[in-house]
C-alpha cells in the first residue's frame, strides 16, 4: 500500500467517525515508524475519548495488514494551539483570541485580537476598538492564542 492509498484509507476512517483529517504522516522514531494523525471536528473540539475511539479504528485497520505494518506507533490527536487553522475551522473559533499572519505590501505582518466574524474564508478580528477584515487572499495563517 503506497502512502497515497494509506492516507485515503485513514481519511475514510476519520470521516466515518464524523471528523476531518488535517494531517497523516509517517515519521521515523527510535528505529520504528510512527503514524501521526491530526484530526478535528467541524462543530466542537475533539475530545480525548473521540481520539481514543479513532485510534482503535485506525489500529484495527493497520493490524489487518501485518506484513505492511509490522512494527509501528500510532498517535491520533487534535491539532493543538501551534497548528494553523484551516479555513473550515474559523467559524468554531469565533470569540477566541487569534493571531492572523497576513501579507501586506511586501511584508508578512501579524494582527492579534478576538475573532468576531467569518464570511467564507475571510475573517473579522477586533483588537480593542479597532476592527480589521482579512480576505483569504492575504491570510498566511491563523493561530488560536491561549487565554491567560
Amino acid at each position: 500500500m503506497d502512502s497515497f492509498e494509506l492516507e485515503n484509507r485513514i481519511r475514510e476512517l476519520v470521516e466515518a467517525a464524523g471528523f476531518r483529517l488535517l494531517q497523516a504522516f509517517w515519521k521515523p522514531i527510535r528505529g520504528r515508524h510512527q503514524l501521526r494523525v491530526v484530526t478535528d471536528a467541524e462543530d466542537h473540539n475533539i475530545t480525548i475519548d473521540e481520539c481514543a475511539n479513532l485510534t482503535r479504528a485506525i489500529r484495527d485497520f493497520l493490524d489487518s495488514y501485518p506484513h505492511e505494518f509490522p512494527d509501528y506507533r500510532l498517535e491520533v490527536s487534535s491539532p493543538g494551539l501551534n497548528h494553523p487553522l484551516a479555513p473550515w475551522q474559523y467559524r468554531k473559533n469565533i470569540g477566541r483570541t487569534v493571531a492572523v499572519q497576513y501579507h501586506e505590501e511586501d511584508a508578512v505582518r501579524t494582527w492579534q485580537g478576538e475573532l468576531v466574524a467569518v464570511q467564507g474564508d475571510s475573517l473579522t478580528v477586533r483588537q480593542g476598538e479597532e476592527t480589521r477584515e482579512f480576505g483569504a487572499d492575504v491570510i498566511r495563517q491563523v493561530l488560536v492564542l491561549p487565554p491567560f
